[in-house]
């Protein structure tokens, strides 16, 4: 969802016009309901003088009206085909359009199937809303298992394959090796005050967690750690509802976010398991959800990346970190703020 924030006028019109358009199930029923309110909160802030900079906000009233502003679903997709310029703004668009279908407190089947229609027509590969549908079904124990391992191994660039025997033997957290483990828990023992690393040490007491690599902790630390470090780093916390945002952050920030969105928000909003952790059911702000979104967006390192070295920053003060990788201020937890439910 990289083009939300810093897109044209025209590629923030598709977003909004995919969103509608999966919020009313490709016009079939009303647009209204928490998913139409989250569109409506995405318009506002994605048109916001204020906000962007703009000399004065965008429109998009006609979009956010009782009728429908097409007189086909085939303008509708055609007209938000001729918005886009590439390849990544259609994906950027779709991805936008399965957030709304995924922001209904239970799976909604008839906005993921608009979803998907979305994606086809605009030439995008589907496979993830695919994978959801199926997850929605009651024998979905494969797709769920499937999901979870793709999510995985795209997180941390371990290969599927790898990650499904771990996961046979319900021992992913083996991936992580010896000296990784040692590295991360001495940089936490040992971080100064005010740095990452100390508020690392608050965040795992707060919330009564066992650090990542200590014994029974499911998931490895290549995961977990950066996880861990991307609450604290957007200062959301560890409630039902912060993991959705901080994994809504991660979605904004990158498009390889979105699997963790889709895990995230099956598991911990809609309350279907589908990893390690119990699932329950949260309910979700649509201000909150469209504000770590742009805040994910505007942040200007991709936290996400598999690759980054998070680690190399438990030393430095956390506001320095904060500052040098563009995340706006916001989230839940102000300083010295409880990280824990």
């Amino acid at each position: 969802m990289s083009t939300m924030t810093f897109g044209t006028h025209e590629v923030r019109r598709a977003h909004v016009a995919t969103m509608r358009l999966v919020a009313t199930a490709l016009e079939s029923r009303p647009f209204d309901g928490p998913e139409s309110d989250l569109v409506r909160m995405f318009a506002g802030l994605i048109g916001c003088a204020g906000c962007h900079g703009f000399e004065e906000s965008l429109d998009f009233s006609d979009l956010l009206g009782v009728s429908s502003p097409w007189a086909t679903i085939e303008e509708a997709i055609a007209e938000i085909g001729s918005l886009l310029a590439n390849q990544a703004e259609r994906i950027d668009a779709v991805n936008a359009g399965q957030l709304v279908a995924m922001f209904a407190e239970e799976p909604d089947r008839e906005a993921l199937e608009a979803a998907r229609e979305i994606a086809r027509g605009l030439g995008c590969d589907d496979t993830l809303i695919e994978m959801v549908l199926a997850v929605a079904n009651e024998s979905a124990a494969t797709a769920k298992a499937d999901l979870f391992r793709r999510f995985l191994s795209e997180r941390i660039d371990v290969e599927a394959e790898t990650i499904r025997q771990h996961m046979d033997r319900h021992d992913l957290a083996s991936i992580t090796r010896p000296p990784t483990i040692e590295r991360y828990h001495r940089l936490i023992a040992e971080a100064p005050p005010g740095s990452l690393g100390a508020e690392m040490r608050r965040f795992y007491d707060d919330a009564s967690f066992d650090i990542p690599g200590a014994p029974g902790v499911p998931l490895p630390v290549e995961f977990l750690g950066s996880h861990d470090v991307h609450h604290v780093l957007a200062a959301y916390d560890t409630s039902a509802q912060g993991e959705a945002y901080t994994a809504v952050f991660n979605a904004g920030n990158s498009s390889a976010g979105i699997g963790w969105l889709t895990v995230v928000l099956l598991q911990w909003h809609q309350g279907i398991k589908l990893g390690v952790f119990p699932e329950g059911h949260s309910h979700l702000d649509p201000a909150m959800v469209a504000d770590a979104v742009l805040r994910g967006n505007q942040t200007s390192t991709d936290v996400y990346d598999a690759h980054w070295d998070w680690m190399a920053l438990l030393s430095e003060p956390l506001d320095e970190v904060r500052a040098s990788l563009g995340i706006p201020a916001g989230g839940q937890v102000v300083a010295g703020g409880h990280w824990g439910p």
